[in-house]
């Protein structure tokens, strides 16, 4: 640091030196002066490096006193009272250091930014200006300039300065680019399309440049320009799959489908293309509306990508996500639980997983995985919904119960603490818990009045207890009301109204139940109500047949043989 600060400060007073002396100037007369100036420069330089500004500046106006004709002292001065935000005061130190060195550029440098920074760009732009005709390839002043002038929005100028860039320093990437972008907004797509090619006339070993014109001409639906760079494209550089992938792309806007994913799986079967852009370039044909045919074979791809790439977690899911859409849901679940057995912390994945399972009523796996799942999320509701109701379903009340309530208390929206009030009304009514079943039915209908699910089996349960009829009757008018044509709730209103001894319209809702649903359980009730109407034979049929059917209750066969009815 010693040797270049006393490079600085030589040059200082070499400058002084050569000064004529004239009234009301200052330079150093001896040695001895020449000494002082030197450690009060040190000082200055030390307290701007530590960025001290004040007291950098205050040396410095030491050291003005002692050679007041000295250029690079004012431009230190005007660069640390620029530095701190005092531009309007570095004005003139900085026209002064240019006065004394008309021909040190960095000097203009300076005072151009400085104007910069205080807004005055006309004047910025002038110093920039009579900077280049003295150093016409002075690159800071030429990138500074351009920018100027794109900032205050005088367009000619700034594309005149991106010529002289390019004339003097050559095509330039970040020049094109800026110039593409202009162009772009202004919808001149030719003049983006020769900036291309000027970049990969002056970069020609750089196949990017040509790819990424391909990809420009194809997505602005310049399809033959397209073919024809492409086909340059071959002549230079060997076929590869990054050629392939183009063609594709081509081929696929031109609406030769078919062609275009046959070239897509050929480019996929390479390891040129890392996983994440197969990922992605999937991702995309995807989001192009293809038919159902052309998904298919997008799905094919898929699945062989996930083969290739087993420990990759996006693709497993991506292929389960695939599949789940299309209505394959059992081989969806696969892949899935590949997924998760990659990345177990993954919500989603374990949701479709249980949506699945519990539409296919494979209510053991739903148990094992929902209670897997919930080792990495203790605290989702939904999870413990589906390990209550798969328990519930396969009659285990006890643990359906322990679930349901545990899932309960993680429960935030109305809608879904409605549904595991419902399950435990069901669960408790398993256990014969009936007063707790209740008063879980009650609490889910605070919040949903109408709830189907609730209605119907409250209102079943009441009457099969013999309890609060009246309640119960109220709850299966509402359910029939609101769905006249649904078997199950017609069956469990013709059984309130059969537990209260109203026979002809419990036999009205039975017979419209039975004609809708061929359920034993449903057929042995309008059998019971017949037999009550005192038609015997007809309900001894109606029992037969709901022998035959199954789901009938354990006294159906004594019913029969007996001719009598037994509840």
């Amino acid at each position: 640091m010693r040797i270049i600060l006393f490079s600085i400060f030589s040059l200082i007073l070499f400058c002084a030196s050569a000064q004529k002396k004239k009234k009301d100037i200052v330079i150093p007369q001896t040695q001895e002066d020449s000494l002082k100036l030197e450690g009060v420069l040190v000082e200055a330089e030390k307290q701007l490096i530590l960025e001290n500004f004040a007291k950098a500046l205050e040396n410095f106006h030491v050291a003005l006193k002692m050679n007041s004709e000295s250029a690079a002292i004012h431009f230190k001065i005007a660069e640390v009272l620029a530095k701190n935000d005092q531009g309007q005061k570095a004005l003139p130190y900085g026209l002064k250091a240019i006065e004394l060195d008309p021909e040190n550029k960095y000097y203009r440098l300076g005072l151009a930014r400085i104007y910069q920074s205080i807004g005055f760009y006309i004047d910025a732009a002038k110093t920039y200006e009579e900077l280049l005709d003295r150093f016409p390839s002075e690159e800071n002043a030429l990138y500074e300039l351009a920018e100027l002038y794109q900032l205050t929005g005088r367009r000619e100028e700034m594309f005149r300065v991106f010529d002289l860039i390019e004339a003097q320093l050559g095509v330039k990437e970040e020049i094109t680019r800026e110039k593409q972008r202009i162009y772009m907004r202004e919808g001149k797509l030719d003049e983006v399309i020769q900036e291309f090619e000027k970049l990969i006339d002056a970069y020609p070993n750089v196949s990017s440049y040509k790819a990424e014109l391909i990809n420009f001409l194809i997505q602005n639906k310049r399809l033959d320009q397209a073919g024809e760079a492409i086909a340059a494209y071959e002549e230079t550089e060997a076929t590869s799959s990054r050629i392939t992938l183009m063609k594709s792309e081509l081929a696929w806007m031109q609406g030769n489908r078919s062609t275009s994913l046959d070239l897509l799986s050929e480019a996929f079967e390479t390891s040129t293309i890392d996983f994440q852009s197969k990922f992605q370039i999937l991702s995309n044909y995807l989001g192009m509306k293809p038919s159902s045919e052309e998904k298919g074979k997008l799905t094919e791809i898929a699945v062989s990508l996930a083969e290739k790439y087993e420990d990759e977690f996006k693709a497993q899911a991506f292929v389960g996500d695939l599949l789940y859409q299309d209505g394959q849901s059992e081989e969806a679940v696969k892949y899935y639980l590949k997924a998760v057995d990659l990345s177990p912390a993954n919500y989603s994945v374990w949701q479709n997983i249980l949506n699945i399972e519990a539409d296919l009523n494979q209510y053991d796996s739903l148990v094992v995985h929902s209670e897997k799942a919930l080792e990495y999320f203790p605290n989702q509701a939904l999870l413990y919904y589906f390990s209550g109701t798969g328990y519930l379903i396969k009659n285990d009340y006890k643990k359906a119960v322990r679930m349901l309530e545990q899932g309960r208390k993680f429960t935030i929206d109305p809608n879904l603490l409605t549904v595991f009030y419902g399950q435990l009304g069901d669960a408790y009514n398993g256990l014969e818990e009936h007063e707790k079943s209740y008063k879980s039915y009650d609490k889910a209908l605070e919040n949903s009045p109408d709830n189907d699910h609730v209605l119907n089996n409250y209102s079943y349960f009441l009457s099969l207890a013999n309890k609060d009829l009246d309640k119960a009757l109220e709850m299966s008018t509402k359910l029939v009301e609101h769905h006249p044509e649904n078997p199950t709730y017609l069956d469990t209103h013709g059984w309130v109204l059969y537990t209260t001894g109203k026979y002809k319209e419990s036999k009205k809702f039975l017979e419209k139940a039975v004609s809708l649903d061929e359920d034993g359980t449903v057929i042995e009730h309008y059998g019971d109500v017949l037999f009550q109407l005192g038609q015997i034979e007809e309900a001894i049929q109606q029992w037969e047949r709901a022998r035959d059917l199954g789901n009938a209750s354990e006294l159906i066969e004594k019913k029969i043989a007996d001719r009598k009815l037994y509840e």
